[in-house]
């Protein structure tokens, strides 16, 4: 089955500079196996918490999974579509703007 994240879990702008990492929640995260932002000039999406940003553990299963998106201070202010994927598929796309 297809992946799916709620839309209410994840935030839906940042500043250039940012590093967020969120909990996502959602159906059918567990085969997660990559994250995809477009346009990616200057923001990178990464599963779980490779910058070590956080001081708890990470948690992930079926209806939750860690991302982390990092906004470079050269990134160009604008909407950017994130979604995750699977060996089903691509998950919905959620809107991200990044803002100066």
């Amino acid at each position: 089955m297809l992946p799916a994240i709620d839309p209410l879990s994840f935030p839906d702008a940042a500043f250039v500079g940012d590093v967020l990492v969120v909990d996502v929640r959602g159906r059918h995260l567990g085969d997660v196996e990559g994250v995809q932002i477009k346009p990616a000039r200057g923001v990178r999406a990464m599963l779980g918490d490779p910058l070590g940003r956080r001081n708890k553990p990470v948690e992930s299963g079926p209806d939750r999974l860690t991302l982390t998106v990092a906004i470079d201070f050269d990134a160009y202010p604008g909407d950017r579509r994130l979604w995750v994927q699977s060996p089903a598929g691509d998950s919905n796309q959620l809107l991200l703007t990044v803002m100066l």
